[in-house]
């Protein structure tokens, strides 16, 4: 793919973060530049776990050498005076390699946009309704697509405080079997229990019944990283069938949804971190061997997922095919990850798109989006 910004364009490729997904993102980011370079000259950003950032030197081909283990020196800025390094060497775009809260929930999103930086990825808002899961479940079953039946218990009541609800003990535990009591004859179990506004199955578990919730619930949640601390707990039934994905492209034209892939973890009870990052860990069969039928619902579900949040130019719906032939739809992600073992890589590939093709393409997006902003605030 050529550029078509005239001179060569720069990239600020912005990886790490300070969510639980932050290894993902830091190969995400690597594979970024991999592929990337030479299309674009690119200076490779790292957001570091307490919040400064590292800002490379120099551009990749111009100076800097492609080994990540030699972009970035020192321990890191604040991100003022970061985002002046950045600015400062005339970028272009940034590219958004981040993954989680802090990175994919419309925070970054809305800092480019106030400093007139073009992005790759979602705007604002999508970013924030897809990250948040419940808020994903109301929107979708507003606009009639199915999702499996959940509750969520607020971050105050998972540490004890009482909230106006049954769930704060007051002593620092939820009171699960209030939470039972209360829930389990509108969302039968088991439960998937997850955190809402992470992502990468970080701190996800499935709990059979009663007696599992009750001795191991509280100890889940205790579980979860530091990034996740704070969150809501979203809890829903254990959907049955095929576990399925299926990403939309919209880059320059119409969405339009790649093959769905089926997932078949090896190892774990289900599609968890071990599962989607280990090479090996799971069997995922691109295209999903599905009747001609069953693909056009996943692929029409996926792109009403898609318009509905208004993901352009990317996204990547998971969601189980029940044993009657229905769709249950778990989540929509708007920054799939772009790993060797990554599921978008995936699909494109069977479709004859290159990676770099792709990944330059999100940044032709960025770039359009931002002049189109421009075009239409001179037009008032």
């Amino acid at each position: 793919m050529e550029d078509t910004t005239g001179d060569t364009a720069r990239v600020a490729v912005i990886m790490g973060g300070q969510s639980a997904e932050r290894d993902v993102s830091l190969r995400t980011g690597a594979t970024v530049v991999r592929e990337l370079e030479g299309l674009y000259l690119l200076k490779p950003v790292e957001i570091l776990a307490d919040g400064r950032w590292r800002v490379a030197r120099s551009f990749v081909g111009e100076g800097l050498a492609g080994d990540p283990a030699r972009w970035f020196a020192g321990e890191g800025l604040p991100v003022v005076e970061a985002l002046g390094q950045v600015l400062s060497a005339g970028v272009d775009a940034v590219f958004n390699a981040l993954h989680g809260p802090m990175g994919e929930d419309g925070t970054v999103q809305g800092l480019f946009r106030v400093l007139g930086l073009p992005f790759t990825g979602p705007d604002v808002i999508p970013a924030a309704v897809a990250m948040d899961k419940r808020l994903t479940k109301q929107v979708l079953l507003s606009a009639g697509i199915p999702t499996p039946r959940f509750f969520t218990i607020p971050a105050a009541a998972l540490r004890g405080i009482r909230v106006g609800t049954p769930e704060g003990t007051g002593d620092g535990a939820v009171d699960w079997a209030a939470v039972l009591d209360a829930q389990a004859g509108r969302v039968p179990l088991p439960w998937v229990l997850k955190p809402n506004r992470l992502g990468s199955s970080v701190g996800v578990a499935i709990l059979r019944d009663a007696a599992q919730v009750l001795q191991e619930a509280q100890d889940v949640v205790g579980g979860w990283p530091s990034a996740g601390s704070e969150d809501d707990l979203l809890v829903e039934e254990a959907v049955r069938g095929r576990e399925l994905t299926c990403g939309v492209l919209e880059t320059d034209g119409p969405p339009r949804a790649l093959l769905p892939i089926e997932i078949r973890p090896r190892s774990s009870a289900f599609f968890d971190y071990h599962a989607k990052y280990t090479p090996g860990a799971s069997e995922e069969i691109c295209p999903a061997p599905l009747t001609p039928p069953e693909t056009a619902l996943v692929q029409r579900t996926a792109v009403a997922v898609h318009s509905i949040i208004g993901c352009a130019p990317l996204s990547r719906t998971d969601m189980f095919l029940t044993p009657s032939g229905g769709i249950q739809v778990l989540e929509v992600n708007t920054l799939p990850g772009m790993t060797g073992t990554s599921l978008i890589p995936l699909a494109a590939s069977k479709e004859g798109i290159p990676l770099r093709d792709l990944l330059a393409s999100l940044v032709e997006h960025g770039l359009a989006r931002a002049a189109k902003e421009i075009a239409r605030s001179y037009n008032r």
